[in-house]
C-alpha cells in the first residue's frame, strides 16, 4: 500500500473521528505520469461505522474537497468519492485520487 494512500486515509480517519470510525480496508496504487509530473493514481476502500456513520458521510465530500485537504509529500490533483455502500451501522466507501509528487507540498 503506497504511502498517499495511508496519508489519505490518516486525514480522513482524523476528519471522521468526532463522529464515526474508519478502517482502510483496501488500497492500490499505480505510477502515474505526464509531460511535467509523475504521482500516482489510487483507489482507496474504506469503511466507516459507529453511530455518527451519517454525520460522517454528510460531511465527507466537504472535507476533501477544502483546500487544506493536504498530504506531506504529494499535492492531491484530484479525489473524489466514487461509491457508498451502506451495510447496518456502516458505510463501505471507495474513493479514487490522484496525487502528483512534490518535495514542497505542505502538510497539515
Amino acid at each position: 500500500m503506497s504511502d498517499p494512500v495511508k496519508a489519505i486515509a490518516r486525514r480522513l480517519h482524523h476528519c471522521c473521528a468526532p463522529f464515526a470510525e474508519l478502517l482502510l480496508d483496501h488500497g492500490e496504487s499505480e505510477d502515474w505520469h505526464s509531460l511535467l509530473f509523475d504521482g500516482g493514481r489510487h483507489r482507496i476502500d474504506l469503511r466507516l461505522r459507529g453511530e455518527g456513520v451519517e454525520r460522517a458521510l454528510a460531511a465527507l465530500p466537504i472535507w476533501i474537497a477544502a483546500p487544506d485537504f493536504t498530504i506531506a509529500g504529494h499535492l492531491i490533483a484530484e479525489i473524489k468519492l466514487v461509491s457508498v455502500e451502506r451495510r447496518d451501522a456502516e458505510a463501505l466507501l471507495r474513493l479514487e485520487a490522484l496525487t502528483v509528487a512534490d518535495s514542497l507540498a505542505v502538510s497539515v
